[in-house]
């Protein structure tokens, strides 16, 4: 018996000319007990032959098959004019806006989303696979769909008995998941915006942790030897020179901030070159 239903949720599919891979996707879906409320189709120009025949299956299956599911066809576009391909830096541009958008929306209204990246370029998957590591949270689905070798090759948009099809979950890590700070890229419009203030974030975000554990994590004195080796590049026998310490002593405190910043970021142990590495973002801000 078939659970009920407990979640909002939409399938958005990419789609060349097998429009079976949607129909199974949604037959799966439905044994898994959920029916998405919406099917968003994402394809090129209705002008090829192809994907014109496929959407047309798809409007009489759905309205048959799914009468409880809106269908709704997303024609990707460049400046107005549909896309017959995805191969100029303006076309991928205009395909991967679109689609980031049309996920982002969804993702914005409440749904649950379940993106089917089977169908279409392969380029499309490649921006399914992107705004989903943007736009998801653990609750959304990435799928790839496998059936039996007579059902695909028949095309029928449903299985006979004997054959089968599943759906085959993509591993993903959202953005989100990484770090909290990444959630606030949900709310730019734009794909390559929110690419560009990834980069701000995640410079800001190593900035704070290395703060911390300057601040928090270590004594003055080792304090004082991590910020020569770090900011100056100086070796112990020049820091124990500049401290008026001993090279023995030098080499304590830098043993001890090792094992301090490999507790702090969660490593199994860090090196003095790790350790430069980490402290970067702090002592290149601060100089």
């Amino acid at each position: 018996m078939v659970a009920r239903q407990s979640r909002r949720s939409a399938l958005i599919a990419t789609l060349g000319a097998k429009p079976q891979l949607v129909t199974l996707a949604m037959d799966c879906l439905r044994e898994k007990g959920e029916v998405p409320e919406l099917i968003v189709c994402i394809h090129g120009s209705r002008r090829r032959v192809e994907t014109e025949s496929a959407l047309r299956q798809l409007r009489s299956d759905i309205k048959k098959n799914f009468p409880s599911t809106k269908f709704k066809e997303l024609e990707l576009a460049d400046q107005g004019q549909p896309l017959t391909d995805i191969t100029s830096p303006d076309q991928v541009q205009a395909a991967f806006r679109s689609m980031y958008a049309e996920i982002r929306a969804l993702k914005v209204s409440g749904l649950t989303i379940h993106l089917l990246i089977a169908g279409g370029r392969k380029t499309l998957a490649v921006f399914g696979m992107a705004a989903a590591q943007m736009l998801f949270d653990d609750q959304d689905c990435l799928w790839h769909l496998a059936s039996h070798p007579a059902l695909e090759e028949s095309g029928r948009l449903h299985s006979d008995p004997g054959e089968w099809a599943r759906l085959i979950s993509i591993p993903l890590i959202p953005w989100g998941r990484l770090s909290p700070v990444f959630d606030a890229l949900r709310e730019v419009d734009d794909p390559f915006d929110a690419v560009q203030r990834l980069g701000e974030l995640r410079l800001r975000e190593h900035w704070d942790r290395a703060r911390i554990f300057i601040l928090t994590k270590l004594t003055p004195s080792e304090a004082s030897v991590v910020e020569l080796l770090s900011r100056d590049g100086m070796g112990q026998n020049e820091i124990a020179n500049k401290l008026a310490l001993s090279p023995r002593t030098v080499e304590q405190h830098l043993r001890s901030a090792y094992r301090k910043a490999a507790e702090h970021w969660e490593l199994e142990n860090v090196n003095q070159t790790q350790l430069v590495r980490l402290l970067a973002p702090f002592y290149i801000s601060s100089g």
